[in-house]
């Protein structure tokens, strides 16, 4: 068996505490094993500088987490120096693909405008309330959290980038909400039943 990476434990630990249902409860035998392939730093050279980028992270508390508006949003007092050190960490996992985020003040400039997209399918979706989702290619995460705010009661999405994984855990680094989660897996990876 190989070693788990350390920023995935706890997603394991958070499935073996919800996780009932039988087919998903043989996955968590695998998922090891997946992640630590999928987090490979021999595969992705720069897995070591990103680490460092997500470990560089400054200590805050969001007092206000907005999940509901354009930009996934967290708000509390930081002072100036602390909003340096966060942007500076943030910029070590350029490129951000799919957004808007923003982070005490510090708005994450990226690739696409995922709430345009949202703001299009949002309508034409089934309630979410309640539900488990899989959102597959999910990036960094954006539509992840806009689901959560709809009202899923869990969703995972999978991307098999480990900078995106990176990404989405910077961002869970301070909304810290247990029942949302990027893995570093592709479509063929997860149990067919």
């Amino acid at each position: 068996m190989l070693d788990t990476p350390p920023e995935l434990i706890a997603d394991i630990e958070a499935f073996q505490r919800r996780w009932e249902d039988r087919a998903l409860r043989d996955w968590l035998q695998q998922m090891p094993d997946q992640f630590s392939l999928s987090m490979s730093e021999t595969r992705f050279g720069d897995l070591p500088r990103w680490r460092a980028a997500l470990a560089a992270l400054p200590s805050l508390k969001a007092e206000m987490i907005d999940l509901d508006a354009s930009a996934i949003t967290a708000l509390g007092p930081a002072a100036e120096q602390v909003l340096l050190e966060l942007e500076t960490a943030l910029r070590g996992l350029h490129p951000w693909r799919k957004g808007p985020f923003s982070l005490f003040g510090v708005d994450i400039d990226t690739e696409w405008r995922s709430d345009f997209k949202w703001d299009r399918l949002s309508p034409a979706i089934d309630p979410l309330e309640d539900r488990r989702v899989l959102d597959v290619g999910c990036g960094s995460g954006y539509h992840c959290w806009r689901m959560k705010g709809a009202g899923a009661r869990e969703v995972i999405g999978i991307d098999p980038t480990p900078l995106f994984v990176l990404q989405f855990k910077a961002i869970q680094h301070y909304l810290n909400i247990d029942s949302v989660h990027v893995l570093p897996l592709a479509l063929e990876q997860l149990p067919r039943s």
